[in-house]
């Protein structure tokens, strides 16, 4: 009688605010946490540069990829009209500078109101948004369709006339480059895929949504690489970039 009566006193104590113990060999765990909902137009993180930021065209890769209102943006083009959307990239003491600038309203005549966020990219990939300026813009980046992005790069040679004439003369058009090296990189500076341009000068790629930059090496025989280009892939949306050699012939 006695005995059992210090069982009962013993449970009664240990079982106040005490936790569940599992039985001998059987391991406890704590219930799973459900990961938050990912937004489909939401593009996955990348990781941080694998080495120092050497070029702005990584330097942008790094900010498209930090925004999701950035998606499908390209680099300021003078030979295009109509553009609502664009980077502009340079070097600095600090690092790089990296302004993204985004219009509305009669964008063919050069947007009527636009928004630019300017970045500051430090030798290791910190981002620091040092201006946000402008006006209220309405702009819908293109949304991605769970297809990867037919990206198509392009390379051309020019001047291959030493003097421009008008009308222009056909044999003197930029020509396709050949046999070229070229390398996609995401914003960590880490190989993604590479190809050769073909007969077209053209080197296609299927990609998956998100930013990165491509780089083409030198050919010999023409005086030096294009510039790196950073660019932004949306999901079944097609990208085209042009990248020129120069041939030195002036």
């Amino acid at each position: 009688m006695l005995i059992a009566l210090i069982a009962l006193i013993a449970l009664a104590c240990g079982g106040a605010g005490a936790s569940p113990v599992a039985p001998s060999g059987t391991p406890t765990t704590a219930p799973a946490t459900p990961s938050p909902p990912q937004p489909s137009d939401v593009p996955a993180p990348t990781a941080p540069p694998a080495g120092e930021v050497s070029t702005a065209a990584q330097a942008v890769a790094i900010v498209l990829a930090s925004e999701p209102r950035f998606a499908g943006i390209g680099p300021l083009r003078s030979d295009m009209v109509g553009q609502s959307a664009w980077y502009e990239a340079f070097a600095t003491g600090d690092g790089f500078n990296v302004a993204v600038t985004i219009g509305s309203g009669d964008c063919q005549s050069g947007c009527i109101d636009r928004h630019t966020w300017t970045y500051l990219v430090a030798p290791d990939g910190t981002l620091t948004l040092t201006g946000d300026e402008g006006d209220e813009v309405e702009f819908s980046p293109p949304q991605p369709t769970g297809e990867t992005a037919a990206v198509t790069v392009h390379l051309t040679s020019g001047p291959i006339c030493p003097v421009e004439v008008a009308p222009p003369d056909p044999s003197c058009a930029e020509r396709p480059v050949v046999g070229a090296a070229v390398s996609v990189y995401n914003p960590g500076g880490n190989l993604v895929v590479r190809g050769e341009s073909d007969a077209a000068g053209e080197v296609a790629f299927e990609l998956p949504t998100g930013a990165y930059y491509v780089e083409a090496e030198p050919v010999e025989g023409l005086m030096s690489a294009p510039e790196a280009q950073a660019f932004s892939a949306v999901g079944g949306h097609p990208v085209g970039i042009v990248m020129a050699y120069d041939t030195g012939i002036r």
